[in-house]
């Protein structure tokens, strides 16, 4: 069947372009009209401009044209001979690529979205379950002071979790914009470094003893270093967002503290979690997403004021220069698959 995609023709250029599809459907299989799919500013970004090249653990270049998306949200048009678990007209979750059908396996993770959920909410949930990995891995409790560097969508998200979990939240972002969308999501206490003295108003918030964690949610190897800065004794830095561009400095002051002061730097990369749902398991990724969509569902985590941009797919070379040149206006971006024939 013939398909529309979206594809990196080359860096900075972004394009809906036609290909096939082959409809016969493994055993385990689902093909799926895709209705929304949002989009990653930082993976998808950094394939889009190049910035992915830099990656330290990249060991081959990107080749492109390159096939890009992993937020799919759609609904189940056809199944395999062996799959018992959806039937067609559910909605279903998965990493799946942007187009207007795909086929997945539903040994791969997918999980159904629950009836009368908005799916242009419930597609953030893929954002969101990157952002959850922060709280995971942390050892914050309920009390606890934490400080999440970086308010786009991942670090948005990150913030109204750890706040669910029961911490006190202070967002961090140079924007204006992305702090005004983070009090809209209940994130009250935001910073903005270029106005405000950052570590003195950790101090301030934290009676002079400092954060007992800071998340950095964006990926840049300064802020890492500046987030260590920001941490009581036994505190904690989360590397939430995955650093690539290369950046010179002298980590000596960075490793002394922790070693002084006791402190953690954890990674928290989605995949070292197990995707399958296991009740022998405290943490999947399956599991994750089912409490996401409830919190969604319940209102509980927000994501209206995360949507900039519902745009068709057709924008979507639009769509990438925005999120990678117009911090302050491009922050949500999700693409309607029912405007495909929009220019």
């Amino acid at each position: 069947m013939k398909i529309k995609r979206i594809r990196f023709m080359q860096p900075g250029e972004a394009a809906l372009v036609e290909d096939e599809l082959d409809e016969t459907l493994g055993d385990r299989e689902a093909l799926i009209r895709t209705r929304h799919s949002v989009v990653s500013a930082g993976t998808e970004g950094a394939h889009y401009t190049g910035l992915e090249e830099e990656h330290p653990g990249r060991t081959a270049p990107l080749e492109y044209p390159r096939n890009t998306g992993y937020g799919n949200l759609g609904e189940v048009v056809g199944t395999g001979a062996k799959v018992t678990e959806v039937k067609p007209g559910d909605c279903l979750l998965s990493f799946a690529n942007h187009a207007t059908y795909v086929k997945w396996s539903l040994d791969r993770f997918c999980v159904k979205v629950p009836a009368g959920l908005d799916p242009c909410q419930a597609v953030f949930a893929r954002m969101a379950g990157v952002a959850i990995t922060s709280l995971r891995s942390s050892s914050v409790t309920a009390g606890n002071v934490v400080v999440v560097i970086g308010q786009g969508l991942v670090g948005n998200f990150a913030a109204q979790l750890f706040q669910i979990a029961g911490a006190s939240v202070i967002g961090v972002d140079v924007a204006e914009k992305r702090l005004e969308i983070a009090r809209q999501c209940g994130i009250s206490c935001v910073v903005n470094p270029t106005t405000t003295n950052l570590k003195q108003a950790v101090l301030d918030a934290t009676g002079g003893k400092g954060a007992d964690g800071v998340v950095e949610a964006i990926g840049r190897s300064d802020l890492i270093a500046q987030g260590v800065d920001l941490l009581r004794r036994h505190g904690e830095i989360i590397l939430l967002g995955s650093p690539r561009a290369r950046h010179t400095m002298d980590v000596t002051p960075m490793l002394s503290r922790i070693h002084l002061q006791g402190l953690r730097m954890i990674g928290a990369l989605e995949w070292l979690y197990s995707t399958p749902e296991n009740d022998a398991l405290k943490v999947s990724i399956t599991r994750n997403y089912r409490e996401i969509l409830g919190w969604i569902q319940q209102g509980r985590l927000q994501t209206g004021p995360l949507l900039s941009h519902l745009l068709s797919p057709a924008q979507c070379q639009e769509a990438y220069h925005g999120l990678a040149h117009k911090k302050e206006e491009y922050m949500g971006v999700v693409f309607d698959w029912s405007k495909i024939s929009d220019p």
